[in-house]
């Protein structure tokens, strides 16, 4: 069996949301900490542009803004990985694109991908995450939606150095918000530079259950249909209440084993890691969330994603939870049924501790998360990965 223990990388959102925390700061705590790939946030890189070039103006939904001065950070940032030993993996998120069917909301979109495609090839990156879209108002048809991302491709494909494209689903969007929806759209698009981008939180984070060797045993033992995975953080027992299959854990059990034996490996670009968190009470989140604007999902996602056995890594000094609670190990050894073998990316936000201005916070993170790597891959070879 190949080795699993392949390339690895953190997210730079991930390492840290004070503003003292800068894009540099972060690349060189992600090297540091022993990860050899980094995923770039756009976000990260236009604060870092706005730092380097006084009165930089951000891009807008249509790709205007200061470009050059953007492409030129972007520069500076490979200069800066390459000193560093670090390559970029992929550069995240890319949101609010497919599905439209008014021309000029598509061509707005189109405008605004070929700038990111440009600040790709200023960094050498080769992977381009798009997220399945919250726009409520664009099509349901997956025909549609794989037909803008088909062209996305298309051009993506015809640079140099040609550059993928990973599809990811947000557990809040708003007509591809499963895996198994992913792949409908992917088998569509049928272009070989585009795949998937897996995540443990989007993936099983609607879908939570206490302890995982339970789930693991009913995985060994059940063949269930496919059967799309739901949560509800604002429950009070934060699990789906009367779903199809009877309960959360069965939801989830169906979707992964489909999982496993429906995913071509060579489709799976990258797969993201974090936990989900339950001590934002559901009163708090849906308050948060109607305070922004957003879905509680989006909400959850944002600020309550810590690393996988964080409890046991970095205990809290008051001796509560951390509150990690989703069967992260499930989904990973999912994917590795299917015969992929990476890359791995840690992407995890908590705003109680990532957003104090503490700088430490980008070292302690990385490190951790490097730590519960080595856990992972522990128990993944403990069921004889």
């Amino acid at each position: 069996m190949s080795e699993i223990n392949t390339a690895l990388a953190y997210s730079t959102d991930s390492a840290g949301m004070h503003p003292s925390h800068t894009l540099p700061i972060k690349l060189r705590a992600i090297t540091d900490a022993g990860f050899t790939q980094a995923e770039l946030a756009f976000s990260d890189l236009e604060t870092y542009a706005g730092e380097e070039f006084p009165g930089y103006r951000k891009l807008d939904e249509r790709g205007s803004g200061d470009l050059f001065d953007l492409v030129q950070a972007a520069g500076k940032v490979k200069e800066l990985c390459a000193e560093l030993g670090l390559s970029i993996l992929a550069v995240h998120q890319f949101s609010c694109f497919e599905g439209y069917e008014d021309a000029q909301k598509r061509a707005i979109g189109f405008e605004r991908a070929a700038a990111w495609l440009k600040v790709l090839t200023a960094l050498n990156c080769q992977m381009l995450q798009v997220s399945s879209t919250p726009d409520p108002l664009t099509s349901n048809d997956y025909d549609v939606i794989a037909r803008d991302l088909r062209i996305l491709a298309d051009e993506a494909a015809i640079l140099e150095p040609p550059i993928r494209i990973a599809y990811e689903m947000c557990a809040w969007g708003a007509h591809v918000n499963t895996w198994e929806h992913t792949w409908e759209v992917c088998k569509r698009v049928d272009r070989p530079n585009f795949g998937l981008c897996l995540d443990t939180f989007q993936i099983c984070g609607t879908h939570l259950v206490n302890g995982v060797m339970s789930l693991h045993i009913l995985i060994d033992r059940l063949s269930l249909p496919t059967a799309r995975a739901y949560a509800d953080p604002t429950a009070a027992n934060g699990l789906l209440q009367h779903p199809p299959e009877g309960s959360a854990i069965m939801q989830l059990v169906s979707s992964l084993k489909a999982l496993a034996v429906t995913l071509p490996p060579e489709k799976i670009f990258y797969l993201q890691i974090s936990d989900g968190s339950r001590r934002i009470p559901p009163i708090v989140l849906r308050k948060v969330a109607e305070d922004q604007g957003i879905s509680p999902l989006n909400a959850w996602s944002n600020a309550w994603r810590p690393i996988p056995d964080m409890d046991h890594i970095y205990p809290r000094r008051d001796r509560s939870s951390w509150g990690g609670y989703l069967p992260v190990l499930e989904v990973c050894e999912a994917a590795v049924k299917t015969g992929w073998r990476g890359p791995w990316s840690y992407e995890v936000f908590l705003g109680e501790d990532m957003s104090r201005e503490d700088e430490d916070v980008p070292v302690r993170w990385t490190k951790n998360a490097k730590m519960s790597h080595r856990l992972l891959l522990k128990y993944l070879k403990e069921r004889g990965y």
